[in-house]
């Protein structure tokens, strides 16, 4: 059975307020919309992860959330807010691939950049299909099943989405 990794990255968040740390900005009105379409996006392509990993941050947060909206009836067995994942490093982002991939057959990481698009190079380093990891873009990434090495596998970019 082939293993979906789904990356998300965060929807479009309110600029700093007076006195807000970066940790906790919201998304604002666009980022909810995006995130919303996503999730329509996930559910009418039948794209719905088994796991999903997210930021703690607020804002990877409410993108989770949304996102979840979207899948109407289904949902992924498990959701956890992890805040190893807020400004995650490449190496961060690649280690929690290989923790979590273990016994499931797809899993979803809600992050932030530049960590999120340094991994998008790393696992497609010659696709056509990617260009940035702006808010709300969703990268999906295909390997013949959960045994993959991460480091070594780089799997095969499916799927490049934009919400509308």
């Amino acid at each position: 059975m082939t293993f979906s990794l789904y990356l998300l990255r965060h929807a479009k968040s309110d600029m700093a307020r007076l006195g807000t740390s970066d940790f906790d900005r919201p998304i604002n009105a666009s980022g909810e919309k995006s995130a919303k379409s996503i999730g329509q996006w996930m559910t009418d392509n039948n794209k719905i992860p088994q796991q999903i990993l997210s930021s703690s941050a607020l804002r990877a947060k409410q993108t989770t959330v949304l996102v979840l909206e979207g899948f109407n009836d289904t949902e992924p067995e498990k959701v956890s807010y992890q805040e190893d994942l807020y400004l995650a490093d490449l190496e961060t982002l690649l280690q929690c691939i290989q923790e979590y991939k273990k016994g499931i057959n797809s899993l979803m990481l809600v992050a932030h950049n530049p960590g999120l698009e340094e991994l998008v190079y790393y696992l497609s380093p010659k696709s056509d299909k990617f260009e940035s990891m702006t808010t709300a873009n969703l990268a999906i990434f295909e390997y013949p099943d959960s045994e993959f090495d991460v480091y070594s596998d780089k799997g095969e970019l499916v799927e490049f989405i934009r919400p509308s």
